[in-house]
């Protein structure tokens, strides 16, 4: 009877450990359409630059309570959730530009039975304001 119950068990354990899993998606800072309508005029020059990169990477435990990761976020971010603008905030701080311009993202999410890390790497080029009108 004991040796029933130990096989049970393991079988369970194995079971649990089978179900976490790992996964990546790749997306592009193109998104779905949005109905915004401004009147506004503004005229600036964008200086396209080199290539830059960001990365950020959050820990959560049970998939809800924050272990690790960073606190500073670009808004209106494409490419999903906060991971995503905290590596659109770091590229953007590093390099020292104003925009992305045409930004990739690449988005691995990691996961076991308790802690569930999310990674994101944004690459794009640098972009640069300049004349406003």
């Amino acid at each position: 009877m004991k040796n029933i119950v130990i096989k049970i068990a393991l079988s369970l354990m194995f079971l649990f450990l089978c179900v976490s899993c790992s996964s990546s998606l790749n997306s592009s800072g193109i998104g779905g359409g949005v109905n915004v309508s401004a009147n506004i005029s503004v005229d600036a020059d964008i200086t396209v630059g080199e290539k830059i990169q960001g990365t950020a990477k959050e820990s959560y435990l049970f998939k809800f309570f924050k272990l690790s990761g960073t606190s500073k976020y670009l808004d209106n971010v494409g490419g999903g959730g906060n991971v995503c603008s905290a590596a659109a905030y770091d590229a953007v701080n590093s390099s020292g530009a104003d925009v992305i311009v045409n930004p990739q993202y690449v988005r691995t999410n990691t996961s076991n039975l308790f802690i569930c890390t999310e990674e994101c790497t944004v690459t794009g080029y640098k972009g640069t304001l300049s004349a406003f009108e």
